[in-house]
């Protein structure tokens, strides 16, 4: 685990009024523990070394380059497993089970950073070559979070001031904005 995950937990951890820090991520780390049970399940496909940061988990060693339907499988596993843990917590947790939804299906989205994004950069390298999937990716991306930018203004105003969607697409929207920086530079 890095420094810089242990320093964005204990920011968010202070500035938590909602006390929805625990839930997610506990919601987040049933999201990760989709993704490599997947990996576990496969053959030949599980990771020698994961690092732990604040946007997740990053995989060394594991060879899904390689095998598309696999890489299909693994993303879409991690959404799989918080609708799974939403079904069975909703008699019991509705709160925790609505919060797993909604991680689901924001992993969903199609951006690059997100499952969603990697997703979607697979069926359009299958159907368009690689080139003109990375196009269309970002053009997505972009909109998308340009969508999700508005909504989270309306919500921050209309929430007595709740950043969360907000701060979640600009975010996403930044790492987005370094990844083509350094494609140019490159």
């Amino acid at each position: 685990m890095d420094f810089f995950f242990f320093a964005v937990l204990c920011a968010l951890s202070f500035f938590d009024r909602s006390g929805l820090l625990l839930p997610s991520l506990f919601s987040a780390l049933l999201h990760e523990a989709g993704h490599l049970t997947a990996m576990y399940l496969l053959p030949g496909q599980a990771p020698t070394e994961m690092d732990v940061t604040p946007f997740g988990l990053r995989l060394h060693g594991a060879p899904l380059a390689e095998c598309m339907d696999g890489r299909l499988i693994v993303l879409a596993a991690g959404s799989a497993a918080n609708w799974l843990a939403a079904g069975v917590l909703l008699p019991f947790f509705p709160r925790l089970a609505a919060l797993n939804f909604v991680m689901g299906a924001l992993n969903l989205l199609p951006v690059d950073s997100l499952d969603g994004g990697g997703l979607l950069r697979l069926v359009l390298r299958r159907r368009m070559g690689e080139a003109a999937a990375e196009a269309v990716l970002t053009a997505v991306s972009l909109l998308t979070l340009i969508v999700i930018s508005l909504v989270g203004v309306t919500v921050l105003f209309r929430s007595r001031y709740n950043f969360t969607l907000l701060g979640l697409s600009l975010t996403l929207l930044f790492s987005l904005l370094l990844r083509l920086a350094h494609a140019h530079s490159a």
